[in-house]
């Protein structure tokens, strides 16, 4: 008898260690066994790109300091869909967290989210982080969300917006004419550019590379940074610098999962996101600087467009400035422009 009660005994000691007693903590260090908070973050850009980087380091700092009960999980290059698939996919719960251009969110919630695109709004890279960030405009923008379950919780620095082309240099409107080049699908942009007298092709981000190499469209806009990683200098040669756009990547969350998350959680996620996208932000600028050298000795003209001629651009493009106004409404769209000291 006395032989099965010791038996018995040890037998729940044991059992008890490999359960976890005897101090052992759960499967996240938190002494529960609650599975960790996963959040995924989608997005387009090639895993290499400073965006993409910028979330790896995200990773790292959320695992630790929550001691694993978060995790941040990537999927950059398309991984979980197309742009406005993962931008829906925010609220349907595919995908956490989304960032890419606004235009994409401005076909989901309306074109009045457009005027972050407005072109030749900032004349520099100062000047859009001090409009974005020292002067309201992220707070004005998070304001036109209001009620459409989405939160912009920062920006990214998607670059300067620029042209590349198969056929040629574009100095004014009438070079322009004939250029077919894809835009993204967003009002805003085509008729940015059937104003500046060319012919935009509306489409897909994941249908651009090829349609450029097919001869489907001559070029394209977009940053220096989305030219060097996508090796687009390489098949349409012709960069020109008109830097008509300062269109920021916007960093999406729903405002019912961020709720969702404990505080003590939310407060670290989020300022680890703040501090991610600040890093980004610097190390796309330092890059951007660096990518036109890059192009020329890999055999490409690129051509920096006068102050003159960005003038005779942005005097074409007034009527957009006050179409916008009326979509966006005019307190607001004030408001922003202020932002850019206009």
């Amino acid at each position: 008898m006395y032989h099965k009660k010791a038996l018995t005994v040890v037998l729940v000691i044991v059992l008890a260690f490999l359960s976890g007693g005897c101090g052992g903590k759960g499967p996240n260090d938190t002494g529960t066994e609650e599975p960790p908070i996963v959040i995924k973050v989608g997005n387009t850009d090639t895993a290499s790109r400073s965006t993409n980087l910028s979330m790896e380091w995200l990773a790292e700092y959320v695992a630790e300091e929550t001691g694993g009960r978060m995790e941040v999980e990537l999927y950059p290059e398309g991984a979980l869909g197309d742009d406005p698939e993962l931008c829906s996919g925010v609220l349907l719960g595919t995908n956490q967290v989304y960032f890419g251009l606004s235009s994409v969110l401005g076909g989901i919630v309306g074109p009045k989210l457009d005027i972050l695109d407005l072109p030749f709004l900032y004349d520099s890279y100062d000047e859009w982080v001090e409009g974005s960030f020292e002067k309201g405009g992220l707070s004005i923008y998070n304001e036109m969300l209001e009620g459409s379950g989405y939160v912009c919780l920062d920006f990214m620095y998607n670059g300067m917006m620029n042209l590349c082309s198969t056929k040629k240099i574009y100095h004014n409107a009438e070079d322009m004419k004939g250029y077919r080049l894809r835009v993204s699908t967003a009002k805003m942009n085509v008729d940015l550019f059937r104003t500046l007298g060319a012919d935009p092709i509306p489409m897909a981000w994941g249908e651009v590379v090829h349609s450029v190499q097919n001869g489907t469209v001559d070029g394209l806009t977009h940053s220096l940074g989305v030219f060097n990683d996508f090796s687009l200098y390489q098949d349409a040669p012709y960069i020109t610098l008109t830097e008509h756009q300062s269109s920021p990547y916007i960093v999406l969350l729903s405002t019912e999962f961020l709720e969702s998350m404990p505080a003590d959680l939310r407060d670290i996620f989020v300022a680890g996101l703040h501090q991610a996208c600040a890093k980004q932000r610097e190390m796309e600028r330092k890059l951007e600087l660096e990518y036109v050298g890059n192009f020329v000795e890999k055999g490409a003209t690129v051509y920096y467009c006068t102050e003159e001629e960005k003038q005779a651009f942005y005097e074409r493009c007034k009527g957009i400035y006050a179409d916008q106004r009326e979509v966006t409404g005019p307190d607001i769209f004030d408001r922003f422009l202020a932002t850019a000291g206009k």
